[in-house]
């Protein structure tokens, strides 16, 4: 059966016997006590004892002593090198080295890596070590922490050597079988050797005898020792330990580990873990309890949107700059693993979130939506929602993506990636889920792009009820809108009404505006009056152009006309009726001036002044109506013929002060309309209600 092992020194240990042997033992927090020693200074040698000195040559770090750590730095270069000698007369038989829990380099003996702490068996009055430059040695810094030396007096002999046994790994169980793993024992040629798994310790007496290499099979984290002999001489106790490695299941629990573990993830059919999206050695995956990036590992098929995954794959979780990875190790091996096409499985798609929600989705694909942008510029954006700040970059360089601009306010989805403290997103195009939409909020300004946008997506967020007729007007064209439509076409003269007050009926005349039923595409910036068939919130349309320009308006006239029957002017008097009619359209949210001839459209599908409402708001893609000063209105909707009308005298409070007025007697007044109470007055020939 194949094993997932990673692989240490394999190291021959010789131990003479009949010497009186001497131990030298010491960390380098005593040692720079001793001496001392200062921070961040260089110090290349130090003695353990009066026989014995270490030392070390290369660049200009390389001995540096640092108290975060209390640790001895020997920097890998090309001469960097660590020596242990001892005084003539004497020979080194052990060294022992350790190293700290954040060392990046390794020492290297007889081109083998010494693991730390590891006893290397030397002989010799001085040996010496390289500083991480032998075949995969990693670059970095040996940071030493203690040092220890076994010396005898030269002229010793009588050696027993110790037994072999296989390195040191981690390995885990293969599938759903029970774990075990594969040791092997070798004894020196004529040696007889004792080994013991339980802890204790082989003696003469104590352990299971062998005389030949024997291979013992273990299930667990396992404790091998062993001692030879030969008569009643024995070899100091080698020791090595075989660890049954974590197994974690799924990615929430993979993620809360310590950076730098190593452990078999597993991955249930059940959790339907889902490759989100790859590019180039990022893939992100996605399974019911989280999300992860796995970075550089190579599976067979190799990973692509949307693939099933399940079962097993050992590797190491790494927190690069806070976002989750799994990062391949020596002992990654995918095979393990399966990967398909889902069957029955609905697509893998973005997670909407809100922007609080942020740091749960590490490494997830989501949507985030309402995002205001502050500034754009190359392949950043920078957006806000709430209190949240977000970093838009594309990294990616989806299709369908185009910077967004300043002031535009849009959804973004993408792979949420933290960046140290900055939240990062970086927007992809999958499974026809684009990465950018504008969004075009009723209930927000509206900023207009510089110039024309083609082939955007837009999200309308409008409510429009079904049966009743609204107002609207967008920056974009609208094809096949689902429910009437009806276009401003002309104005024309209207019958007398009268308008009701204080028991009196005055005359009022103006235009009927008038609409036809229309077909087709809604046209950008052009009001309309629409009616849905079916109740919206919001809508999304894609491949549409959003425009640069303004907000239009639509308007037709009436000229001067003889005056209407029962209308009594005074002389020299023009129609109160002649005049602009518009239907005006709004892309944000607008306030009409009380003291102006509009007209707004209300939820009953009545027209009201804004002189005799306290709503004068008018929503973003809505229209409202101006007319003369004084007139009328009334909306004739085509084949529904005139359903709703305004018939109010105008209420006109910007008369100048030096205005000439008369009241309905004749007699000319003195005062300024604003301080006259209420009534009926004659002001430059047109009949004036205050109230």
């Amino acid at each position: 059966m194949k094993k997932l092992i990673t692989l240490f020194l394999i190291a021959t240990l010789a131990t003479s016997v009949g010497w009186a042997s001497t131990t030298v033992s010491n960390t380098i927090a005593n040692i720079a006590t001793v001496n001392g020693w200062t921070n961040s200074t260089r110090y290349t040698s130090f003695t353990l004892d009066n026989n014995i000195t270490v030392s070390c040559t290369g660049g200009s770090n390389t001995g540096k002593y640092y108290t975060n750590g209390d640790e001895w730095r020997l920097y890998q270069s090309e001469d960097a090198k660590l020596t242990v000698a001892a005084k003539s007369g004497y020979t080194l038989n052990s060294i022992t080295v350790t190293y700290n829990i954040n060392n990046t380099g390794i020492l290297v003996y007889n081109n083998n890596q010494i693991s730390s702490p590891a006893t290397v068996s030397v002989s010799g009055s001085s040996v010496e070590f390289s500083v991480g430059n032998s075949g995969t040695a990693t670059n970095g810094q040996v940071k030493v922490t203690a040092i220890s030396v076994t010396y005898s007096e030269s002229g010793s002999t009588a050696t027993v050597e110790v037994p072999t046994l296989t390195d040191e790994f981690t390995f885990w169980p293969v599938m759903n079988d029970a774990a075990s793993a594969q040791v092997t024992i070798t004894p020196a040629s004529g040696n007889t050797v004792r080994y013991t798994t339980n802890g204790s310790t082989p003696s003469l007496t104590n352990g299971t005898e062998i005389t030949a290499a024997t291979t013992i099979t273990i299930s667990g984290t396992t404790t091998v020792k062993a001692i030879s002999y030969v008569g009643t001489q024995t070899s100091s106790v080698v020791s090595k330990t075989y660890t049954l490695g974590e197994t974690v299941t799924g990615i929430s629990n993979f993620k809360n580990l310590t950076s730098g573990t190593t452990v078999r993830l597993y991955l249930p059919d059940n959790y339907n873990a889902r490759t989100l999206f790859v590019n180039g050695s990022d893939a992100f995956v996605r399974d019911n309890t989280g999300a992860i990036c796995i970075y550089n590992v190579t599976t067979n098929p190799p990973l692509a949107y949307n693939q099933h995954i399940a079962g097993w794959i050992i590797g190491t979780y790494t927190n690069y700059n806070n976002l989750p990875e799994f990062t391949a190790s020596t002992a990654t091996n995918s095979c393990y693993l399966v990967i398909a096409d889902p069957v029955t499985e609905a697509d893998a798609e973005p997670v909407e979130i809100d922007a609080a929600e942020y740091d749960d989705h590490y490494a997830d694909w989501v949507t985030i939506s309402d995002l205001k942008v502050t500034s754009a510029s190359d392949n950043t954006a920078t957006a806000n929602v709430g209190d949240n700040t977000f970093s838009i970059y594309n990294k990616y360089n989806p299709e369908n993506y185009q910077l967004p601009y300043k002031g535009a306010i849009v959804d973004i989805t993408g792979i949420a990636v933290p960046n140290n403290s900055t939240k990062q997103l970086r927007p992809i195009y999958q499974n026809e889920n684009r990465p950018l939409t504008y969004v075009v909020d009723a209930q927000k300004e509206f900023v207009s792009p510089s110039s024309s946008i083609t082939d955007a997506q837009v999200r309308l967020k409008r409510s429009l009820n079904r049966n009743t007729w609204s107002l609207l007007t967008v920056p974009f064209e609208i094809e096949g809108f689902e429910g009437d439509v009806l276009e401003y076409t002309s104005v024309t003269l209207g019958e007398v009404a009268s308008y009701e007050m204080n028991g009196n009926a005055y005359p009022v005349q103006g235009g009927v505006m008038h609409f036809e039923d229309y077909y087709g595409n809604l046209q950008p910036g052009i009001p309309y009056l629409v009616k849905p068939y079916t109740s919206q919130q919001e809508m999304t349309l894609s491949g549409v152009t959003l425009r640069s320009e303004s907000a239009g308006s639509v308007t037709y006239s009436l000229a001067a006309q003889q005056n209407a029957p029962g209308i009594n002017l005074m002389a020299n008097e023009q129609p109160v009726y002649a005049g602009d009619y518009s239907l005006v359209g709004t892309y944000s949210p607008t306030t009409l001036d009380k003291n102006q001839a509009t007209v707004k459209l209300i939820d009953d599908n009545t027209l009201s002044w804004t002189s005799q409402i306290d709503d004068i708001e008018i929503a973003g893609t809505e229209a409202y109506i101006t007319i003369p000063n004084g007139a009328g209105v009334k909306l004739d909707l085509g084949s529904e013929g005139v359903v709703t009308a305004v018939t109010d005298i105008r209420i006109d409070h910007s008369i100048p002060r030096e205005t000439v007025i008369y009241n309905i007697l004749g007699q000319r007044l003195t005062r300024p309309l604003s301080e006259l109470p209420p009534g009926v007055y004659i002001v430059n020939g047109k009949k004036i209600v205050k109230r």
